[in-house]
C-alpha cells in the first residue's frame, strides 16, 4: 500500500510534470526564448550574441534554452525562420479580401513594409547577418523560407498580369525587385526612423511597382 508520504510526493512530481510539460506552456516558453533571441541577435549579431545573454532577456534557464534549442545556430535559424513565416501568415491574413487588382497590391506593399518594420528584429537580423559566416545548414534553412516569400510575391504579380493590370515580365525577376526594394527601404527607415514615414515608404514601393519611374507623359527618349 502506498504511504501518505509516498502518495503526497507522487502528486507534487505529476503537478511539476504538467507544469513543466503542458504543451501550450512549452509553447509560451518557446516564444518567449525566440523573442528575447530576435533582440539580442539584432543588436549584438550572430558571433558577438551569448546564450547566457539570450536566457538573462528569456528570464529561462540556460537548461531550459538548451533543452528547446541545443545550439545559438538552431536558435538563430528559428530566430529568423520563424519571424519571417509569422510574417508571410500575417500578410496572407490580412489580404484575404476582394479588392479589385490595384487595390490589393496596393494593400500588399503597405501591409509587408508595416510588417517588416513592426518585426524590425527580424527584418535587422536578415539584413545584416546573411552575409556573415553563419552556418551553411541555417543559411540554407532561412534561404529556403525567403524562397517561399518571393514565390508568395511571384504568384500575386502573375495574377496581376493574367487580368492585365501589370506588364509581361518575368515573374521572378520582379518579384525579386520588388521586395528587395522593400527590404532597402525598410532597412533604411529602421536605421533613419525620422527621415521617411512608413506611408511614404509604402507610397513610393506602391507607384514604382505599378506606374513606374518614367512619366507617362514624358516620350522623350534622350
Amino acid at each position: 500500500m502506498t504511504s501518505c508520504i509516498d502518495r503526497s510526493v507522487f502528486l507534487i512530481d505529476r503537478a511539476q510534470f504538467v507544469k513543466y510539460n503542458c504543451p501550450m506552456k512549452k509553447e509560451l516558453k518557446k516564444d518567449q526564448i525566440l523573442g528575447a533571441a530576435g533582440i539580442v541577435f539584432s543588436q549584438r549579431g550572430f558571433h558577438q550574441a551569448t546564450m547566457d545573454e539570450i536566457a538573462v532577456r528569456a528570464k529561462v534557464a540556460k537548461g531550459t534554452l538548451y533543452y528547446n534549442f541545443s545550439s545559438k545556430s538552431k536558435l538563430f535559424s528559428a530566430t529568423v525562420t520563424q519571424g519571417l513565416n509569422k510574417i508571410m501568415a500575417q500578410i496572407k491574413e490580412e489580404l484575404e479580401s476582394d479588392l479589385p487588382f490595384m487595390a490589393h497590391l496596393k494593400k500588399l506593399v503597405a501591409c509587408i513594409v508595416r510588417l517588416y518594420i513592426s518585426h524590425s528584429e527580424v527584418s535587422r537580423i536578415y539584413a545584416n547577418e546573411m552575409s556573415c559566416s553563419i552556418d551553411d545548414q541555417v543559411r540554407l534553412e532561412i534561404k529556403e523560407v525567403r524562397k517561399e516569400f518571393i514565390h508568395f510575391i511571384e504568384d500575386i504579380l502573375k495574377t496581376g498580369e493574367e487580368k492585365g493590370y501589370l506588364r509581361p515580365l518575368p515573374h521572378h525577376l520582379s518579384a525579386l525587385a520588388a521586395v528587395g526594394m522593400i527590404d532597402t527601404l525598410c532597412a533604411n527607415h529602421l536605421e533613419n526612423p525620422d527621415k521617411d514615414t512608413i506611408d511614404l515608404i509604402s507610397e513610393t514601393v506602391f507607384t514604382i511597382l505599378s506606374t513606374g519611374l518614367v512619366a507617362q507623359n514624358s516620350g522623350s527618349t534622350s
